[in-house]
């Protein structure tokens, strides 16, 4: 562990009054949530909003509110099919079931509000942007967007091969394909896609985010790489252990769980680390790194702490992040 992993590893016991992890991450809060990713593992199982966080537990077919500050759950609420990820945004929580029905929870009493049918090809992941709820079609090319105000699907657009992330910036949405390599640019006010760029190489790009005007990315066989959202040109490529799991960002930071040379080719979402980087540097430190198996099925970032969802092992980690 480096230095400031070990002061941050201090800092977050004196802050929590909790012990190091039962499942091995050193310094972290640990709170016991729902077990057993299943196979054709989800990846976006965190939600937070308010003093709660949500995950979505897929072989329960169930979503949980846990209480953040004192860590009891206090809502389960059954969804028809196996929950495979989840959101917070306009007022409610929305999970997903591997069926392809959207839910509109209300969050102060788990109450589903809404079922919305999708009606997509093997529907993976929730987004937020652009004034919608946005869901892929993992094997269908597309994405679906959703209205909050009339719950239903506006528009069906094309994109790449394997849609697996989005991101989003005035009125213009960004959508990666994991498969062909490309990113697709939509203008959320026709709904029309433009394919931006070919990333190519060996490599499997799944995570997006926006952060300082450019587009960051990571994924199986990727490190960081900064795009200009403008031309899709690569501004810059930052080494990682060898690839990125998964990214959150905030203000100038970036923060990554990592894989190991031996995990990037199975895909398995298993962490070797968790990254700090500097938008603005490039710089990379170690936070910290895990001293047993640990999967990341769901990464938040909120208040200078980092959330970590491991669905296999049924543990939802609170990571203090160093000061900068």
């Amino acid at each position: 562990m480096t230095r400031i992993a070990a002061i941050a590893a201090v800092l977050a016991v004196a802050a929590t009054g909790a012990a190091a992890s039962p499942s091995g991450l050193p310094g972290a809060r640990a709170i016991k949530v729902c077990a057993a990713a299943g196979p054709f593992w989800p990846t976006m199982t965190l939600a937070l909003q308010g003093t709660s966080a949500w995950v979505a537990c897929k072989e329960q077919s169930r979503v949980i509110r846990v209480n953040t500050k004192n860590g009891k759950r206090t809502k389960s609420v059954r969804l028809r099919g196996p929950a495979i990820a989840i959101k917070a945004g306009f007022g409610s929580i929305w999970a997903l079931d591997s069926g392809g029905t959207l839910y509109r929870l209300k969050p102060s009493s788990g109450k589903v509000v809404k079922r919305i049918a999708l009606n997509i090809a093997a529907a993976y992941n929730i987004w937020i942007g652009g004034g919608s709820v946005w869901v892929a079609a993992d094997q269908g090319a597309q994405v679906a967007r959703v209205s909050p105000q009339t719950n239903r699907v506006v528009a069906r657009i094309t994109v790449g091969d394997g849609p697996a992330s989005m991101a989003f910036a005035g009125g213009t949405a960004w959508v990666i394909n994991h498969r062909d390599t490309t990113i697709d640019r939509i203008d959320l006010g026709t709904n029309r896609p433009t394919v931006l760029t070919t990333l190519g190489g060996d490599r499997a790009p799944e995570r997006m985010v926006w952060l300082n005007g450019s587009l960051w990315i990571t994924g199986r066989g990727t490190e960081l790489l900064k795009l200009n959202p403008a031309n899709g040109a690569t501004e810059k490529t930052i080494a990682l252990d060898v690839s990125g799991i998964d990214l959150v960002a905030a203000g100038n930071d970036l923060w990554i769980p990592t894989r190991s040379a031996n995990v990037d080719p199975t895909g398995f979402p298993t962490m070797n680390a968790l990254k700090h980087v500097s938008a603005s540097t490039g710089a990379v430190s170690t936070v910290v790194r895990p001293t047993s198996r640990l999967d990341v099925h769901g990464l938040a970032f909120r208040n200078g702490t980092v959330w970590i969802a491991d669905n296999r092992s049924g543990v939802l980690y609170r990571v203090t992040a160093p000061s900068r």
